[in-house]
């Protein structure tokens, strides 16, 4: 800082010179012997302040390398360690860099070119002989290190500490040393980047950005080269150019990050000197250019560094020159639009050859910009118009965005051209048209459309092609800012739109009309807020700001009301779902409600202003009854999907809690439906009881008909509700003991097991409380008594479809066969339904409704037991847990249900059941093995042992009496 910055501090360095040098050399060598912790950037710090001492203080420092009698035995010792970092007694590659470049600015204070290019030599010839001898820099004298990492870096630390900062004139410097005087830059650097290029596989981006940093310095250095050569320095069929496009050629596909630019940089460079070289010495034939370009041309369009050389070509031959040597080139550049990794360099491409086509166009003073337009649709016109007429979506994309939004903005006038060639009725041509439009109002920020184009926008909204109808409403959403406001033209299209595509069969669909709409919503928020903020555009007046806020908050309003009235349950599931996904979307954006998951998309810290300014109007209350009670009848939706939104939606949005009589309503409709033999019911129920859970405080828990022995003095509301729900289990268990036909009507238990799952698992309170300290032995015995009682469950139903009912059914049993199970529930049929109505319903050939009863009891049951018991060991047992937190599932426990996987693996056949068990079974195995306590790692590899010996038996091993389950036992391990 004091040398940089300070000439205070430069003067008193420059008085303390000696001091400061013996203070340097003394820490680091500290610093190789190995002191300072690992990690530690002391090395690197030292090796900066001797560059920055170096640099600043070139004079004084001069005399102490250069001089005979000022000659420093501080600086000696330094340059000898300098070196050692550079040979590797410093493990850290940016700390050898920077040694490397130290080194160059020392040589930088040599008083005459010559000295400092001699030194470099020296420096350049060492790595051939390391270890031996000695080292003369100036009048210093230095044992040469030995190469203690032998990777061939201190080659690349000497070379690009060299190209990065040694002065051009100790570069361009003649040595006399060596035979016809060569040249530093040209005989001896260079050879050392293309041996590094060769050499060096571990560093190719530092390699790359050598050879960039040559060319750069040669570039700089042309006119004292041409000075000193007299000649070309890169004449044609030299080896220094032979050599030199040939290093480019063969790292043009390098996939390391980063070469690619340097090896960009390097074919422009190479370009730039040829190009100036023939200019300095007037040739006429230049014929690397049109090699350059065969060569191009030669290569298959599928590879991507053909494309590079292509662009730093375009501007020395001229974009008429290469189209006419390279007539496929637009076809070309078209199929590489289709393939997602050459898309970008296809567009450069196309750009740097249209930016060339104006320069030469403007150069010559041709005529108007309308004339240009009919110049490029000459060439172009074709492509654009195969890519945004083409069946594939991605080349669609690709053209619209890469090469439509730039041509319309570097030519404007090509926007007529375009929509003529657009102007037929078929989907494509509309959605190229569509495409067009988007990209003009992209470039314009604004779209005044005419009445003949306002007429096709409308027909292309209501067509029967998606594409083409989202293609349309993208436009109408869309704008360069986000604060634009929607036009009454826009908002008068969407009002059309929007109720005739609630039914779409689509999900993609639905997803897509989900984004476009929350894009139209944050423009009408943003445009709102700057209004009220007074920051509105001057051309529009008070009036005009007043009518656009009462639009805003007036379509907000309509599109609220729709997706209301489209939950009532006579809906279908298309419309719900896209009327709850528009909800998610005006919640999301007109909402003040904060979401600490997302880093992006949070409300405006005014939003209140807004939410304030339209509920004075009597609109956006979102949060009324009538809605809360559209969205808690989606809770009994019979899809997944419509309850699982439903419930979010309630949970993330609405107010904390709900009404005391709703959540007792609610809860009392939730006990119902868990009773449900119907499985959609019953999954329903366990939605309704999780989201009663997350929208309940204390005192809503303390009004609720939960069991007696579920304690309300409870400090945790979910560890309440789990012991409610566990007690729902057990009774429900208990009618199944005693008989199991009348609780799979009436009680089938896997209502329960689902909304234990959904409660432990799916609300993050729940995890919390599970991580208090003071609640660990409360959840440790509710887990452990959980864990047995599902354990008694799968013994009871797998035994009962075997004829063995109870926890003593032979776990070591073949699975039963199908018509085994059909005795064993006939059997369970007639007891419960009594000996005398068997005998009536003997004959009949279709399953009875008692048969369904209990092979939906059972099986549902069983796949809702693994799916529990491996989300439990998923959460539970994760590392991320603090380690004061005693184990929730201790390992008689975790052993308890390992039998329970074994148990329905090896003796079910029901595939349903197996793969939701399988689900479970792998993240339970997933979250033993990547625990780091040994016993319960050893767990899974025990269950693999069992398997395996299992397969001993010759009943087992049958392939027709095999379980469903028996090989996705070994196949959840392995995975």
């Amino acid at each position: 800082m004091f040398l940089e910055e300070s000439s205070l501090g430069r003067q008193h360095w420059r008085q303390n010179l000696p001091l400061l040098l013996q203070r340097l050399a003394s820490t680091l060598h500290w610093v190789l012997q190995g002191q300072p912790t690992p990690g530690s950037t002391w090395g690197y710090l030292v090796i900066k302040a001797c560059l920055q001492v170096f640099q600043v203080l070139p004079k004084d420092v001069a005399p102490l390398v250069w001089s005979t009698s000022g000659k420093s035995e501080t600086l000696q010792s330094l340059l000898g360690l300098l070196l050692e970092v550079a040979w590797g007694k410093a493990l850290n590659k940016d700390t050898r860099l920077l040694a490397g470049t130290a080194l160059s600015m020392l040589v930088n204070t040599a008083p005459q070119p010559q000295h400092g290019a001699s030194a470099v030599l020296t420096l350049f010839q060492l790595p051939s002989q390391a270890g031996t001898g000695e080292l003369k820099f100036g009048e210093l004298v230095v044992e040469v290190p030995p190469v203690l990492e032998a990777d061939g870096l201190e080659k690349l630390v000497l070379t690009r500490g060299v190209l990065t900062c040694c002065k051009m004139d100790i570069l361009s410097c003649q040595l006399e040393s060596l035979p016809n005087k060569a040249c530093l830059l040209l005989d001896v650097v260079f050879p050392a980047v293309c041996a590094l290029s060769r050499e060096q596989k571990d560093c190719h981006y530092y390699c790359f950005q050598a050879c960039a940093l040559w060319l750069q310095r040669l570039w700089e250095g042309l006119a004292a080269l041409w000075h000193l050569m007299g000649t070309h320095v890169l004449a044609q069929d030299s080896e220094l150019l032979k050599e030199l496009t040939q290093l480019l050629w063969n790292n043009a596909e390098t996939p390391v990050e980063g070469v690619s630019e340097f090896i960009h940089s390097s074919f422009r460079l190479l370009l730039e000197i040829y190009h100036l070289e023939c200019q300095h010495f007037q040739d006429q034939e230049r014929p690397l250019y049109q090699q350059m370009l065969q060569r191009v041309v030669s290569m298959p369009w599928q590879i991507k560094a053909r494309y590079v050389p292509l662009c730093a070509i375009v501007p020395y031959m001229g974009s008429q020159q290469v189209l006419d040597a390279y007539p496929d080139l637009p076809q070309h550049l078209l199929s590489c639009l289709s393939t997602n990794h050459l898309c970008p360099v296809a567009a450069e491409a196309y750009k740097e050859l249209v930016r060339q086509q104006c320069r030469e166009w403007r150069d010559g003073q041709r005529g108007t910009e309308e004339a240009l337009a009919e110049q490029w649709a000459l060439r172009w016109l074709p492509l654009l118009s195969q890519g945004l007429c083409s069946p594939l979506p991605i080349l669609q994309s690709n053209s619209a965005n890469h090469l439509l939004t730039w041509t319309l903005r570097q030519l404007p006038a090509t926007q007529a051209l375009l929509a003529a060639q657009f102007g037929g009725q078929d989907t494509m041509s509309l959605r190229a048209w569509v495409s067009v439009l988007k990209a003009q109002k992209s470039v314009a920020g604004a779209l005044p459309l005419g009445e003949a184009a306002l007429e096709r926008l409308s027909r292309c909204l209501g067509t029967r092609e998606e594409g083409v109808r989202l293609a349309a409403l993208g436009l109408l959403c869309c704008s360069p800012n986000t604060n634009q406001p929607l036009s009454g033209t826009e908002v008068r299209l969407l009002r059309d739109f929007l109720p005739l595509n609630l039914n779409c069969d689509s999900s993609s669909f639905r997803q897509l009309l989900q984004a476009a709409v929350r894009k139209a919503l944050v423009r009408l928020r943003d445009s709102s807020l700057a209004q009220l903020r007074w920051k509105a555009p001057r051309r529009s007046g008070p009036a005009e700001g007043a009518e656009q806020l009462a639009q805003a908050v007036g379509f907000v309003e309509w599109l609220l009301q729709l997706c209301i009235a489209s939950l009532s349950p006579g809906s279908n599931y298309q419309r719900k779902k896209t009327a709850l996904l528009l909800l998610a979307a005006i919640l999301e954006t007109c909402t003040d409600t904060w979401s600490p998951d997302r880093k992006k998309g949070q409300p405006p810290r005014t939003m209140a202003t807004l939410l304030s300014y339209a509920r004075q109007r009597g609109c956006w209350d979102f949060f009324s009854q009538p809605n809360l009670l559209a969205l808690l009848s989606c809770l009994q939706d019979s899809t997944n999907e419509i309850r699982d939104l439903a419930s979010e939606l309630l949970v993330r949005y609405f107010p904390t809690t709900f009404p005391e009589p709703i959540a007792q309503d609610l809860f009392q409709l939730a006990q119902d439906t868990l009773g449900s033999p119907r499985v959609q019911e019953a999954e329903a129920g366990a939605v309704l009881m999780k989201t009663i859970l997350q929208k309940s405080d204390s005192g809503t828990m303390k009004s609720l008909s939960l069991e007696a022995e579920a304690a309300l003095t409870l400090p945790s509301q979910g560890l309440c509700f789990a012991q409610h729900l566990l007690h729902v289990l057990q009774a429900q268990f208990k009618v199944a003991r005693q008989d199991l036909l009348r609780a799979a009507a009436t009680a089938p238990m896997h209502g329960a097991i689902a909304a234990l799952r959904r409660c432990l698992l799916q609300v993050p309170e729940v995890a919390v409380s599970m991580q208090a300290a003071e609640l660990v032995q409360s959840w440790q015995e509710l887990l452990t008594c959980l864990v047995t009682t599902v354990r008694d469950i799968t013994s009871l139903l797998l035994g009962a479809l075997q004829s063995q009912q109870g926890p003593g059914a032979d776990e070591q049993a073949a699975a039963p066969s199908f018509a085994e199970m059909g005795n064993a529930i006939g059997s369970l049929i007639m007891l419960g339904k009594g000996q005398g109505q068997e005998e009536e319903e003997g004959d009949s050939v279709l399953l009875s409704e008692e048969h369904s009863l209990i092979l939906t009891c059972c099986w549902v049951s069983v796949k809702e037991i693994g799916l529990l018991l491996g989300g439990l060991a998923e959460l539970l047992l994760s590392p991320a847990l603090p380690a004061e937190v005693g184990p929730l599932l201790p390992l008689p426990t975790l052993q308890m249900a390992t039998r329970v996987f074994q148990e329905i693996l090896l003796r079910c056949r029901h595939w349903g059941a197996v793969e939701g068990c399988s689900m479970g079974f792998t993240k339970f195995c997933s979250a033993l093995l990547n625990h780091p306590d040994p016993e319960l790692q050893a767990i899974p590899r025990a269950v693999l042992e069992q398997g395996l010996e299992a397969l001993g038996g010759p009943r087992s091993s049958s392939i027709t009496r095999r379980a469903a389950g028996f090989p996705m036992l070994f196949l959840c391990i392995v995975s």
